[in-house]
């Protein structure tokens, strides 16, 4: 009545026994099931020769047995099982019986299966966006950074882990934002701030950086994401029009000035005669 196929083998690997519920699964009787062949009948052909060789290291050295593999089902179909056995020994200690169960861990192995391709992909959409990305917990502790992060700043995660971020920051700057920062965590709220980080190659460039909160379903703040977006272009050119604009207003200035000088010397003029 276990929920697990359970096997028994002698000290050579060769099957003597099976449950019900291994007969139910895979539609073999017991005439069928017994012998040394039938378990390779059995195994996904992908399993077979890592299978093999797991077994057979067991068998020669008497360790413990563990694999994950794929069994057929009586339907065809082939489903996940985590297959473990331990050897039993008699008196004098010579291993005689190997004792096994195959406990289906299908329904697991497909949800993390999807669960690591849905990292992949968020990886992969991570490490190639434009800006730099960060990920940390509702404290405000980095844990961790896209790809983009360490080609920029050319620092690794052991250095920037917590609050190690603030080694790439300008000297000039660092106190404000932490202070800005610290408080922001506390608010956990959305906020945003431009300073300069420094590069591999030691220049600084100025980013806008954007962190939102992220909370579960009882709405607790489980951790915050981050952005920092390249904006010294941008800096530069309202640096260049702000400078524009004041060369302008004071060129307007100084023509009014002119025209004002001008419109009193004609006063001038004609009050003399």
């Amino acid at each position: 009545m276990i929920p697990q196929l359970v096997w028994i083998t002698d000290a050579t690997g060769f099957h003597t026994y099976f449950n019900q519920r291994w007969i139910d699964f895979t539609g073999y009787t017991l005439a069928d099931s017994v012998g040394p062949e039938m378990w390779n009948n059995l195994l996904h052909p992908d399993d077979r020769a890592r299978a093999n060789k797991v077994w057979g290291h067991s068998l020669a050295t008497g360790a413990d047995y563990e694999i994950e593999y794929r069994f057929r089902a009586a339907d065809g179909s082939y489903r996940w099982f985590l297959g473990q056995a331990r050897p039993w020994r008699n008196a004098a200690g010579v291993l005689t019986t190997w004792f096994g169960t195959c406990t289906d861990i299908h329904d697991q192995k497909i949800a993390a299966e999807q669960l690591k391709e849905r990292e992949a992909e968020f990886t992969t959409l991570a490490d190639n966006v434009a800006q730099l990305s960060w990920m940390a917990r509702p404290d405000g502790n980095i844990y961790w950074y896209n790809k983009g992060w360490y080609d920029y700043t050319g620092t690794t995660l052991a250095e920037m882990t917590g609050w190690g971020w603030d080694k790439v920051h300008h000297p000039d700057y660092i106190d404000s934002v932490v202070t800005f920062v610290r408080n922001a965590w506390a608010a956990g709220k959305p906020w945003e701030l431009t300073f300069p980080l420094r590069g591999h190659d030691g220049e600084y460039r100025w980013f806008l950086t954007r962190a939102v909160p992220v909370h579960d379903e009882q709405d607790q703040l489980v951790r915050w994401l981050g952005t920092n977006t390249d904006v010294t272009e941008m800096r530069r050119l309202q640096d260049q029009l702000q400078s524009s604009y004041a060369d302008l207003e004071a060129k307007v200035v100084f023509r009014n000035l002119e025209l004002e000088h001008q419109v009193q010397a004609l006063q001038k003029q004609v009050a003399a005669k």
